[in-house]
């Protein structure tokens, strides 16, 4: 039986250290290894774990989707020989890689769990020992009494949540990630608690990785008084453009004038690809509803149903990415691949 976990440092406020270590108020660096990181705090080693670095570690600002590639390849390499996987990795676009990663990694049957911290390791009430500890354990599942949760996911103060549901809503609480359209996978006090009926059934099927993504894409949201000729200007000077997030009010609601109607036309007649989600922290788009998401079915547009923006974004790149025909790809972003929206 396999024991150890591999945890994958990407870099984030977790995997800072004090430049002088004898001096908490140095200016923070990130940690060269796993013994920097570890060594104030005993407990971390009682735990099986090998340690893989990014050799450049990443500010999350900087995340980008051949990075998502990166963290998959490593998990592809590394697959057969770890019981579970943990992603070091910062709060700020953790929840684009979980979702990212989530679209590239096929059949699985092993814990990918992503985490982070508010505040750095070595710091007085940091919430990084707790994430970091639990999400090993969850990674180690049985090893630590844990029930499997074959996917990739997102650990953070107490909550374990579907990666390609969780979105951050805070810059500085504990609880800086939520779930607003999927309830939490599992939920940690005394003991985790694992909510199976949740959880995505364990494959049968043989582990692969599909590392693609392409980034021509936007992201548009509306408001009251957009002119339309900016949108018509912004994508005539987008010549390589192949998908726009359109982020609309309410259940997938927008202006019903000529002109704009004309303007997502001509868009849509480019063979750019338009997502319709909503603007809205919960709920779904339901176009058809009202009369103004009706006429947006007839211009073109598809459907992105209850997923957060963060998903829409990167199921779009990796689509995008395998190459595919517009209406196949329009046809994949309204069915549920793996859990990232509701049955449709």
């Amino acid at each position: 039986m396999l024991e150890k976990i591999l945890i994958i440092n990407t870099g984030g406020t977790i995997g800072m250290v004090n430049d002088d270590p004898n001096d908490s108020n140095s200016p923070l660096r990130p940690a060269t290894n796993w013994n920097e990181i570890a060594k104030e705090h005993p407990i971390l080693q009682k735990y099986k774990t090998d340690y893989y670095q990014f050799k450049k570690l990443i500010d999350s600002s900087n995340m980008n989707p051949q990075i998502w590639i990166d963290i998959a390849k490593v998990i592809e390499k590394n697959y057969d020989n770890y019981r579970g996987f943990v992603i070091l990795h910062g709060t700020d676009t953790m929840a684009f890689s979980a979702s990212g990663v989530s679209f590239m990694l096929k059949n699985l049957n092993k814990p990918i769990i992503f985490t982070g911290s508010q505040v750095p390791l070595n710091f007085s009430r940091s919430d990084a020992l707790q994430n970091l500890i639990t999400s090993i354990e969850i990674a180690g599942n049985e090893i630590y009494g844990v029930p499997l949760v074959p996917e990739v996911c997102i650990f953070f103060r107490d909550t374990l949540l579907r990666g390609n549901r969780a979105r951050k809503i805070d810059a500085r609480n504990y609880f800086g990630f939520s779930s607003p359209n999927y309830l939490p996978l599992g939920e940690v006090g005394a003991e985790i608690s694992i909510f199976q009926e949740r959880v995505l059934p364990i494959s049968n099927e043989k582990f692969y990785v599909d590392a693609v993504a392409d980034n021509s894409i936007l992201v548009i949201e509306l408001f009251p008084g957009l002119k339309p000729k900016y949108l018509k200007a912004l994508i005539d000077s987008s010549t390589d453009l192949k998908g726009i997030i359109l982020r609309t009010f309410g259940n997938g609601n927008a202006p019903t004038e000529k002109e704009f109607l004309d303007v997502l036309e001509y868009i849509s007649k480019k063979d750019i690809i338009i997502i319709n989600i909503t603007q809205c922290i919960t709920g779904s788009v339901k176009m058809g509803l009202y009369e103004t998401s009706a006429l947006l079915s007839k211009v073109g547009l598809i459907s992105g149903h209850d997923m957060t923006p963060e998903t829409a974004i990167t199921k779009l790149m990796y689509l995008l990415g395998k190459n595919l025909p517009k209406n196949e790809i329009q046809k994949l972003m309204e069915l549920n691949l793996i859990g990232e929206q509701s049955n449709n």
